[in-house]
């Protein structure tokens, strides 16, 4: 059985406690029962030991959008959300309880594979990170009588919590805390359990904060997890980027949603610059087919959101990565730890957000009952399209014989920028919402479609109105790299991977007339753009540009996911290139390599 070890990627792990209650007592309750609106949130910022008190607080459900959903009454309870770590979430605390609510304390479940004292003697271990990370995807924080805390609700506090755990044991020197080591069954149960599905259900979404090195997604955990995203195309897996350097696996895999962080709450607006331990570097791409590594070509970072300073619920028992740390297990679940910062916690607030969208599908009159509104490639495509710009964006555009041009495709730390719920809402649900069809057809200034496009016959969209002046256009183009995952082995085997290109051309007459915009990546597998229109008339077009690999005789067809948001801009515009256009845990893990 191979053993894989793990460690933190941030060189310094600072704690500091702060009582719930001194909190409270400078921040506001929400008001009526379940009325979240008011403010019962995950907040962000400095806080001061020797003055006993916070500089000032930033509400990273509102800096994302969230507000929009919890006014028209989604606060996550239809969804399903897991998190899988190398702990589990601790139920104890007080963010958890939702006795208020009638329901019992998260995490709903908690799951991992069988435990061998002899082989995996701290498999199962609740522990103080994913505890954390769970306050960020579905706190609560009920203090009775249906009133929230301020600091309890996570980004969908009403959501179903699930928690997996993977950690067989953990390093507790400390040199490496928050090390742990894994085992092929420790990885694969919680992994295999939500993507399947278990008691009766899939999982909307899976969040992990944790990471490895793979620059180039080469190895089997990468590859496996890539297997069963492709294979459950409803269950959308969000992983952190990591902290420094290139992006840390399972960040590095292609299906599903890899989270930067960013950080800048004291700037007029918070949070658009990226955190400058955030992983920004390319990845690396490798193809089976010839056996070549390209190095510094992938932009893996899918997005990026608040991922500094935030306080959030502290587990202080004597199990997990900071067994040996505590004088005492104490049960005390009032305390928070404060000033904590990573990727690990930029990843839950995606993952929060994607339980968001998905409790609108269940319950909003132009998405219900369609399930293409829970696909993957659909939903990373409009929270894409959906971002908002942050400072010094820099996605490759330049203009080559007049067309704006991208072979990048996303900013290489950020992706297609912070993510905006108030602007993906407009995108998802009162756009357009899935062309009739597969291949292409009238569209609306936003919305969003599950096509399919074949070998050397493109899908095209025209926009059903002209633009009336200069507009910003924003596009998100996804799809599946189709790698296999043997169910009786528990292994992944190389599947193929489609090259779809992404353009702009303007309509002339109802037909397309030359082209305005490309993305046009190799090797990725989502395409993006950004730019200012100027009036008149355009559309869109999917191509299938050949493969990239092909290694299970596929045919020429591929499933995507487009989503498109088009706002006129309130001034005069130059014909432009967009350049210049937040909870992962203060522990990050990579590959450990012995030591002399």
């Amino acid at each position: 059985m191979s053993r894989i070890m793990r460690r933190l990627r941030s060189p310094v792990f600072a704690l500091r406690l702060v009582m719930g209650g001194l909190l409270a007592a400078c921040l506001p309750f929400a008001g009526p029962a379940r009325a979240l609106e008011a403010g019962s949130d995950i907040v962000s910022g400095v806080y001061d030991p020797t003055a006993g008190s916070f500089d000032s607080l930033e509400v990273v459900n509102y800096v994302v959008g969230a507000q929009r959903f919890y006014e028209a009454g989604y606060f996550g309870q239809n969804t399903l959300i897991a998190n899988v770590e190398a702990g589990h979430i601790w139920s104890g605390h007080e963010v958890f309880d939702r006795s208020g609510f009638g329901l019992p304390n998260s995490p709903a479940l908690s799951y991992n594979a069988t435990s061998d004292p002899l082989t995996s003697p701290e498999l199962g271990s609740v522990d103080y990170h994913a505890t954390m990370v769970g306050n960020v995807l579905a706190g609560t924080g009920d203090l009775g009588n249906g009133n929230l805390s301020l600091l309890g609700a996570g980004m969908a506090p009403l959501a179903t919590l699930w928690s997996g755990a993977i950690a067989t044991t953990w390093d507790h020197t400390p040199a490496n805390i928050g090390s742990f080591e894994i085992s092929d069954a420790s990885f694969l149960a919680p992994y295999k359990a939500f993507f399947g599905g278990t008691l009766g259900r899939k999982p909307d979404v899976i969040n992990s904060s944790w990471g490895f090195d793979d620059p180039a997604a080469q190895a089997g955990e990468n590859r496996i997890l890539d297997a069963l995203a492709a294979a459950n195309s409803t269950v959308t897996f969000v992983r952190s980027a990591g902290n420094g350097g290139p992006a840390a696996a399972p960040g590095t895999g292609f299906n599903g949603i890899t989270v930067g962080s960013l950080g800048g709450g004291a700037d007029a607006h918070p949070f658009l610059r990226k955190s400058d331990f955030t992983s920004g570097a390319a990845a690396n791409f490798y193809n089976p087919a010839t056996g070549i590594t390209v190095a510094g070509v992938r932009a893996a970072v899918a997005i990026a959101a608040p991922g500094e300073d935030f306080a959030l619920a502290a587990y202080l028992q004597k199990t997990g990565s900071l067994r040996d740390y505590w004088t005492t297990s104490d049960p005390t679940n009032n305390l928070y730890f404060v000033n904590q910062s990573g990727t690990s916690f930029a990843s839950p607030v995606v993952a929060g957000g994607v339980g968001l969208l998905k409790d609108a599908a269940y319950g909003n009159v132009n998405l219900s009952g369609r399930a293409e509104a829970f696909d993957t490639r659909v939903i990373k495509s409009v929270i894409q399209a959906g971002a908002t710009e942050t400072t010094g964006w820099d996605n490759g555009q330049h203009l080559v014989n007049g067309v704006v041009t991208t072979t990048q495709g996303l900013d290489y730390a950020v992706g297609a920028g912070r993510l905006d719920l108030d602007t993906s809402w407009t995108i998802y649900a009162d756009g357009t919402t899935d062309v009739p069809g597969v291949a292409g057809g009238a569209i609306a200034l936003d919305g969003w479609d599950l096509g399919t496009v074949a070998a050397g016959t493109p899908n095209d969209y025209f926009f059903n109105l002209a633009f009336s002046g200069d507009t910003q256009l924003t596009i998100s183009l996804n799809w599946f790299v189709d790698d296999l995952f043997n169910d009786a082995t528990g292994t992944a085997t190389y599947g193929s991977f489609a090259n779809l290109d992404l353009e702009v051309w303007s309509v002339v007459n109802g037909l397309f007339d030359h082209e305005v915009a490309s993305s046009d990546s190799f090797y990725n597998n989502s395409e993006f753009l950004r730019f200012v229109a100027g009036g008149g008339s355009y559309g869109l077009r999917v191509t299938f540009a050949g493969m990239v690999y092909n290694l299970d005789g596929a045919v020429g067809r591929e499933s995507y996911g487009l989503a498109w948001s088009a706002v006129a801009v309130p001034e005069p515009a130059i014909w432009g290139i967009g350049c210049g256009g937040l909870l992962l845990a203060a522990v990050i893990f990579r590959r450990r390599r012995p030591v002399a």
